[in-house]
């Protein structure tokens, strides 16, 4: 059997060599500094050889940390690539999911899974709106982008359109009849930069409101589930909450839906586009798409 050095310890010295420090890898690592200071003092050990010089400027590389680099990145990357491989030859469907789109998206995958009951759906719910395939092991994606990016094939969902939603007891309380009576009510902003709130207001032609008033959430989804609990009036996609509309958890008071020119998109990589399981939700998921755009 070949004597291979530990392979933590290699994955410390990598990371050291990117930092050039211990106590930033150490952070990264979630470890103390101590932990690495060993690992790496272990690894030298192994090979009896300095791997770092130290100096109170930081770290360097030794010529035979130099050497000794290249091939362990080389190695990590061909194992992180033929784990990713093996992930997506699973049964399951591995799908990264944006916490915005779960309420919309929950309800079809819940059906998708009782009428192929065979096909398991893996969901990970994430703040981000993008994907980066060959990083992560996930079969397919929603993101949320004016295109859906390079090297990916995309099934479009819909367009986002912004409109006001707010509980319907807040109405009973402050009727939201004209524009004007908006200056009555909390502002909750879906953004840091009010972006969503000032792009309506503007195609509203809405004047003598503050569109930074109002406390700001870290996503579309908290903003909605705080107007739903009567906290005010966030800005909203109008696809997105539809379905709490229709149980009369929320209520669209304006007519005006205004296009932001974002879209999301179902997204997969060619390395998986022939896979059934792929291929199957994709199709289901387009006619899905198609019902809901013939609907009323």
């Amino acid at each position: 059997m070949r004597h291979l050095p530990p392979l933590n310890a290699l994955q410390i010295f990598e990371t050291v060599a990117r930092y050039g420090s211990f106590t930033r890898a150490a952070e990264h690592l979630c470890l103390t500094q101590g932990a690495v200071s060993r690992q790496i003092l272990a690894l030298e050990d192994y090979y009896r050889l300095p791997l770092f010089r130290r100096s109170p400027k930081g770290l360097t590389l030794t010529p035979e940390g130099e050497q000794l680099l290249p091939a362990v990145r080389e190695g990590f990357a061909r194992i992180e690539e033929a784990s990713m491989r093996l992930t997506r030859q699973r049964t399951e469907l591995a799908l990264k999911v944006p916490t915005c789109v779960m309420r919309w998206m929950l309800p079809r995958i819940m059906r998708f899974q009782a009428e192929h009951p065979e096909l398991q759906v893996q969901i990970t719910t994430t703040w981000q709106h993008e994907v980066d395939f060959q990083a992560e092991p996930f079969d397919a994606a929603i993101v949320y982008a004016s295109a859906p990016g390079t090297g990916v094939n995309a099934l479009p969902l819909f367009d986002e359109y912004l409109t006001p939603v707010c509980a319907p007891e807040l109405l009973q309380q402050r009727p939201l009849a004209h524009l004007e009576d908006l200056a009555r009510h909390t502002l909750l902003h879906p953004t840091r930069d009010h972006r969503d709130w000032k792009l309506w207001l503007k195609h509203a032609r809405a004047s003598g409101l503050d569109a930074d008033a109002g406390p700001t959430f870290e996503s579309l989804d908290l903003a909605t589930s705080a107007a739903m609990q009567g906290f005010g009036v966030a800005i909203g996609d109008r696809t997105l909450v539809c379905e709490d509309v229709a149980a009369k958890r929320l209520v669209m008071p304006f007519a005006l839906a205004v296009p932001t020119g974002s879209r999301y998109y179902f997204v997969y990589p060619d390395c998986v586009a022939q896979q059934q399981k792929v291929q199957r939700f994709c199709d289901w998921l387009a006619h899905d798409r198609t019902l809901l755009a013939a609907g009323p």
